[in-house]
C-alpha cells in the first residue's frame, strides 16, 4: 500500500510506468506480426521471445534512476533476440533506452562510453542477423537502424541541454532575487542607522539647550523675572524648532502617498552652522566661528555631516565643559576636503547634564565621517579642553576610511 502511494505521488514514476507498458504492448505486437509473416530464415515467436521483450520493457521503468544499467539490459535483450533469428527489429524497445542515457545520465563520460559500446554492439549484431537476409545484406535497413540510433541520442542530448538551461536560468533568478533581498535589507539597516543618528542629533541638541536654559531660568526666576522670561522664550523657540525637525523626519518615514513635498524643509548644511554657533553663544557658551580658505559648494551629504558634527560637538560642550567655557568652530576649505574642528577650553564634566550622555554622539559622528571615507579624531587637548576634528573628502579621490579612536588625546593650543 505504501509503495502504491509513493508511486501515485510521483508523476515521473507514473509516466515511466506508462512508457514501459506502451513499449511492452507495441513490442509484443511487433513480435507477433513479424512471426505471422513466416519469412524465410525467421524463427517463429515462442515464450522465450515474449519473455525477452517483456523483460526489456519492464526495465525501462528504471531508465531515469539507472539509465546505463537499463541500456545494458535492453542491449542484451535485443542482441539475444536477433541472434535467435526471431526477425523483429524492436526499434521501439531500444530507442527509449538510448534516449534515457543521453538525457539522464549525470556522469557524462560514462554516458558516452555506454552509448558508443551499445551502438557498436547493436550494429554488429543487427548486421549479423536481421540485416543479413536470404536476399543479401539490407543496406537500406542498415542505414535506418543507424539513423534511429543517432536520432534517439541526439534527442536525448537536446532535451538534456534544454533542461539544464532551464534549471540554470531558475538558479540565476533565485540568486538574483536573494541578492536583491539582501541589498534591500542592507539598505534598510543603513537607513535605520542614518535615522538613528538624525534623531539622536536633533533630540540631544534640542534637549540639552532646553535643559541648560531651564536650569538658568530656575536660578534667576525670582531675582530677574524679565531675564527669566527671555530664557523661557528661548526654551520655547528651541523646543518648537526641535519638534518641527522631528516632525520633518517622521514625515519622511510616514508613507502617506502625498506627492506634495514642499512641506519638508531642506536638510541643514554649512550655511546653518552660523545659526548653531549663535545658538550656542545664546545658551551660555561663548562660541566663535572661523572660516579658513575659500568657501565653495560641496555635496549635500558632506554639508549635512559637517553641520551635524558641529551641532553634536557644541551639545557636548554645553554638557561637559561648564558654563564658563568658550568654544571655537573652525571650517577649513582644503583643496580636496573640508576640515571641521571644534575646540573648547572646558575643564571637564561640571554641568548637571554631564551624566546624561550615552556615548552615542561620538559614535554617530565617527560613523558619519566613515561613510564618506574621511578622518575623525576626538579627545582631550593637552593643556585642557576638548577637541573634535573631522576631514571630509570633497574631491574625486576618496581614501579608505581611517577613523581614529574617539578617546585619543589631541594636541592643540591651549
Amino acid at each position: 500500500m505504501n509503495t502504491i502511494r509513493r508511486w501515485s505521488a510521483d508523476p515521473r514514476l507514473l509516466f515511466d510506468l506508462a512508457v514501459a507498458a506502451l513499449v511492452a504492448v507495441f513490442s509484443v505486437i511487433d513480435v507477433a506480426s513479424t512471426s505471422a509473416q513466416d519469412l524465410p530464415g525467421n524463427r517463429a515467436a515462442d515464450g522465450l521471445a515474449y519473455a525477452l521483450v517483456i523483460a526489456g520493457s519492464v526495465s525501462l521503468v528504471w531508465r531515469r534512476r539507472a539509465p546505463v544499467a537499463v541500456l545494458a539490459i535492453v542491449t542484451a535483450v535485443l542482441i539475444t533476440f536477433w541472434m535467435l533469428d526471431y526477425g523483429a527489429y524492436l526499434s521501439i524497445l531500444g530507442l527509449p533506452a538510448l534516449y534515457a542515457v543521453a538525457a539522464h545520465e549525470e556522469h557524462r563520460p560514462r554516458a558516452w562510453w555506454a552509448l558508443g559500446i551499445a551502438c557498436a554492439c547493436l550494429i554488429v549484431a543487427a548486421g549479423a542477423s536481421v540485416l543479413n537476409t536470404p536476399d543479401g545484406f539490407s543496406y537500406l535497413n542498415g542505414l535506418s537502424v543507424v539513423a534511429f540510433l543517432a536520432g534517439a541520442i541526439i534527442a536525448g542530448v537536446l532535451v538534456r541541454n534544454r533542461e539544464r538551461i532551464f534549471v540554470d536560468t531558475e538558479r540565476r533568478a533565485a540568486a538574483a532575487e536573494a541578492d536583491r533581498q539582501a541589498e534591500a535589507e542592507r539598505a534598510v539597516l543603513r537607513e535605520r542607522s542614518r535615522i538613528a543618528r538624525e534623531m539622536h542629533d536633533v533630540v540631544a541638541h534640542g534637549m540639552s539647550v532646553v535643559a541648560v536654559q531651564a536650569a538658568a531660568g530656575r536660578e534667576i526666576v525670582h531675582t530677574n523675572p524679565d531675564k527669566a522670561a527671555e530664557v523661557f522664550a528661548r526654551i520655547e523657540t528651541v523646543g518648537r524648532e526641535s519638534l518641527m525637525e522631528l516632525r520633518r523626519m517622521l514625515g519622511v518615514l510616514r508613507d502617506t502617498g502625498d506627492d506634495n513635498a514642499s512641506s519638508l524643509s531642506p536638510q541643514p548644511g554649512i550655511n546653518d552652522i552660523a545659526a548653531a554657533v549663535s545658538q550656542s553663544s545664546a545658551t551660555g557658551v561663548a562660541t566663535e566661528l572661523v572660516i579658513d580658505g575659500r568657501p565653495r559648494p560641496v555635496a549635500p551629504g558632506i554639508e549635512l555631516t559637517a553641520f551635524r558634527i558641529v551641532q553634536e560637538a557644541l551639545t557636548n560642550v554645553r554638557k561637559h565643559a561648564g558654563r564658563s567655557a568658550t568654544a571655537t568652530v573652525r571650517l577649513t576649505f582644503e583643496p580636496s576636503g573640508l576640515a571641521v574642528e571644534i575646540i573648547d577650553d572646558g575643564r571637564g564634566a561640571v554641568t548637571a547634564l554631564a551624566g546624561a550622555g550615552t556615548g552615542h554622539g561620538l559614535i554617530g559622528m565617527r560613523e558619519r565621517v566613515e561613510i564618506y571615507g574621511g578622518e575623525f579624531t576626538a579627545g582631550p587637548r593637552r593643556g585642557g579642553g576638548y577637541a573634535v576634528r573631522a576631514v571630509l573628502p570633497t574631491g574625486s579621490a576618496v581614501s579608505r576610511p581611517t577613523v581614529a579612536s574617539a578617546t585619543q588625546p589631541i594636541e592643540g593650543t591651549s
